[in-house]
């Protein structure tokens, strides 16, 4: 935990203190808390230290998952996936996921982020798929790791890079101070985390394009709906 200059408590060592006590006495605490950061420069904010980066290939520990940032490719063609305009293109970042919680996790819309890079139409994921079918990503079972394309459209009019930076969201196992319960949240609880680390992965083109489409392969139509039989056999139906 980080303390402020000349050391005093942390706007987050306070809060953790506080959630440690019974509701009734949180009060009391944070008469003494203050009280003893008074003498020590107050509860000022620190910044957390800059998230480290690695090579391509490296875990990276978040809190309930671990990833492995391993590829990212362009591509001009998906499947069924449809740009928004034809002249912009796919950037696909391939990473291994494995959820270390011990619940099911559906990783967050912002598990990765892209820096490096410019153009994108959104800063999350237009797709997120499953490797193996190419199925859309759903809730990844504890110790089970899966290999998930992670999908961002990218301007035409924007240059390729040649290697993007990508960041890996992290979070912390620890006691709301309102309810009481337990869950994995932002470490500082605003949302402003410094991510678990970085990673630099060199930019692949000129691939072929991608068979099968992330979204189809998920989506229902009629023709999946079951159907009567239009000529059942006398075998089908029951015995006199």
């Amino acid at each position: 935990m980080s303390v402020t200059g000349q050391g005093g408590l942390s706007r987050r060592l306070t809060r953790g203190l506080l959630d440690q006590v019974t509701p009734g006495l949180r009060w009391v605490a944070a008469v003494v808390l203050l009280g003893v950061s008074g003498l020590f420069g107050g509860l000022d904010t620190v910044p957390e230290p800059p998230a480290e980066t690695v090579a391509a290939g490296t875990t990276v520990h978040g809190g309930p998952w671990e990833v492995t940032v391993e590829a990212v490719a362009v591509y001009r063609e998906m499947g069924k996936l449809r740009l928004e305009k034809e002249t912009n293109r796919w950037l696909v970042v391939t990473a291994t996921v494995r959820i270390t919680a011990h619940e099911s996790t559906m990783p967050p819309s912002d598990l990765l982020t892209l820096t490096g890079v410019t153009g994108l139409t959104s800063p999350t994921p237009a797709e997120e798929a499953l490797d193996r079918d190419k199925s859309r990503l759903r809730l990844l079972q504890p110790d089970m790791p899966e290999r998930i394309l992670f999908v961002w459209e990218q301007s035409g009019d924007a240059p390729v890079p040649a290697s993007i930076t990508v960041a890996v969201e992290q979070r912390t196992y620890r006691e709301d101070s309102l309810s009481g319960a337990w869950y994995w949240m932002d470490v500082d609880g605003e949302g402003e985390d410094e991510p678990a680390g970085r990673v630099t992965v060199p930019v692949r083109t000129d691939l072929p394009p991608l068979i099968a489409s992330p979204s189809p392969s998920v989506a229902a139509s009629p023709s999946t709906s079951p159907k009567p039989a239009a000529n059942p056999t006398p075998s089908a139906g029951p015995t006199p």
